[in-house]
Order: structure tokens, then C-alpha cells, then sequence
């Protein structure tokens, strides 16, 4: 009897200690976790430094050398992998957001009829060069400008009411790209076909196009003379150093001046771009998207948007 009562407790003692070592084990897992996920927060943030210092460094380096442009050869286009950055790892990721259309352009120019039929044909351009629906961009002008007038394939807030849930037309430039899911035709496939091509930064719009970083399709729906050869040319003989340099591409001698003459349609450097950056620590990652703004004179770099995925 002493025998077994001596087992019974042996093996209660030991079933509790069992539980006890799992409850320990559990905690310290959770807590590990909740380290690392502090810990690549903080992280974060110094990758986003550190995406910016590699901006400054670029600008510097280009003052340097007596020189003002931005290309695809440059360090800050490189990407970034598993770089060991404090006790994670960062991959980054760095785009020049002016080597795209600006879709908050179609708004700019409020007032001059002339102007502002030329921007909104360069992205209805675009779109036909994408094989996407350019009737599209009639619904985009309406969620922009501020007035209640449909366009002959938009939609205004009439429309945007009569939804489930109901919602009205932002009647202002979008603020992130992902806004484009609440305008009327714009599904997720058409926005992650247009990702690559198009842009909200800098949300005022009037940026120039870097001719540098642009992708042909964009280079081509600057003008309607702009002929997809000619693209490819321009593309093949880049960097250029300045915009009149493009005058070794002979076929685009009198476009360009005619562009250089209407205002700042392209350019050959940059001062916005955005970061895709992650960090993983141990088992734990996280991922954020910012957009960078570089100031032109001084080369000051600072995220002016930062959210994480």
C-alpha cells in the first residue's frame, strides 16, 4: 500500500511538473515573440533612416562630381538583401516614384481647358499602352475634382450612394494608390497592372517624369508622337546627365523642345521615391511601405508616409 501511494504521488508530482514546464515553456515563447516584435518596430524605423541617409549619400556624391540627375545605376536602385542590421535582418527596395505617371495630375490644372485635356490624355495613353479601359479615367477625374458633374463614363457621389455600403466621391487627389480600389471599374487586378506605371507622390501632382527611371509605356504616353521605337531609344541610351541631352536621340529633337517649352512635363532627376523594406527577426517579420522626399538643394531626406503591411 505504502508502495503505491508513493507511485500515485510520484506520478502527480510529475504530471504537474510536466504542466508546470509547458505553462514556462509557452510564457517564453510569447515573450520571445513580443521581444522580437519590438524589436523589429524599432528596426523599422532605423531601415527607414537608413533608406533616406542612402538617398542623401547619392545627392551628395552627385554634388560632388558637378553632377544633378538620377538613374537606375545608382546605389540607392540596388536592392537590398538580407543585410544584418542590429539583430534582424533587412531587405529593402528603392523606386523612383517620378519615373511614373502622377494620377493627382488630372486635377492640376483647373482652369486652363488646354492643360488639363492634355494630362488627362496622357494617362487615357497610358492605359490603351497597358490594354486597360481608358473610359476608366473618366471615373478616376470624377472621384478627384470637386465638382458633382459625371463625366460621360464616370461617376460621381450619386452613384458612390447607391453602393452597399454607401460612400461618396473623395472629391480630392488620392493619398495612396490603394484608394483606387473605391473608384468606380477599378478592380485589384487593373490596380496591380497600373502599379508599375503610376503614382499619388507627391500628392500636390506637378512633378516631372524622370525619363531616367521611366518605364517606355510611360515615356510614350508623354506625347502622342512619341512612337514605342522611339521609347526604346530613349531607354537605351540612358543616363542622361540633363533633359537637353536627349537631343542624341535625333527623333525626339523637336518633341522634346515642345515638351520642354509646355512646363515641366520630364526631367532627368528625382525627389520622391518610396521603400519597400523588411525586417525579420528570429521567427518574427514585418513589413512597411514609405515614401521619401528628398529636398532638391540640400538633398535632406525625410519619410513623408510610412505604413505597415
Amino acid at each position: 500500500m505504502a508502495l503505491l501511494l508513493a507511485l500515485l504521488v510520484l506520478a502527480l508530482l510529475t504530471a504537474l511538473v510536466l504542466e508546470f514546464d509547458a505553462e514556462a515553456r509557452r510564457e517564453y515563447r510569447e515573450a520571445a515573440s513580443f521581444r522580437d516584435q519590438v524589436k523589429t518596430g524599432a528596426l523599422m524605423r532605423a531601415a527607414v533612416q537608413a533608406a533616406s541617409a542612402a538617398l542623401q549619400q547619392d545627392f551628395l556624391l552627385d554634388k560632388r562630381n558637378g553632377q544633378q540627375f538620377d538613374s537606375l545605376s545608382d546605389l540607392w536602385a540596388l536592392p537590398i538583401k538580407n543585410y544584418a542590421i542590429g539583430d534582424g535582418l533587412l531587405s529593402a527596395q528603392i523606386q523612383d516614384e517620378q519615373g511614373k505617371l502622377n494620377l493627382n495630375d488630372l486635377i492640376t490644372a483647373v482652369g486652363d481647358p488646354i492643360q488639363s485635356k492634355t494630362k488627362i490624355d496622357r494617362v487615357r495613353r497610358l492605359f490603351e499602352l497597358l490594354q486597360i479601359n481608358p473610359d476608366l479615367v473618366d471615373a478616376l477625374v470624377d472621384w478627384l475634382d470637386q465638382d458633382d458633374n459625371p463625366r460621360p463614363a464616370g461617376a460621381e457621389s450619386l452613384y458612390y450612394q447607391s453602393l452597399k455600403p454607401p460612400y461618396r466621391a473623395a472629391n480630392g487627389p488620392l493619398q495612396a494608390l490603394s484608394d483606387l480600389r473605391l473608384v468606380k471599374g477599378f478592380t485589384p487586378a487593373i490596380i496591380d497592372r497600373l502599379a508599375r506605371y503610376v503614382t499619388v507622390y507627391p500628392i500636390e501632382g506637378n512633378a516631372p517624369v524622370n525619363i531616367n527611371t521611366a518605364e517606355p509605356a510611360v515615356i510614350q504616353a508623354l506625347d502622342p508622337d512619341i512612337t514605342a521605337t522611339m521609347a526604346m531609344e530613349i531607354v537605351q541610351g540612358r543616363p542622361y546627365k540633363t533633359k537637353e541631352e536627349l537631343n542624341r536621340i535625333g527623333s525626339f529633337v523637336d518633341i522634346g523642345a515642345k515638351l520642354r517649352a509646355s512646363g515641366s512635363v520630364y526631367d532627368v532627376k528625382s525627389d520622391y521615391f518610396s521603400a519597400q523594406l523588411t525586417i525579420t527577426v528570429n521567427e518574427s517579420t514585418k513589413t512597411a511601405f514609405a515614401v521619401l522626399h528628398r529636398e532638391p538643394n540640400k538633398g535632406r531626406c525625410a519619410a513623408k508616409y510610412l505604413r505597415m503591411l
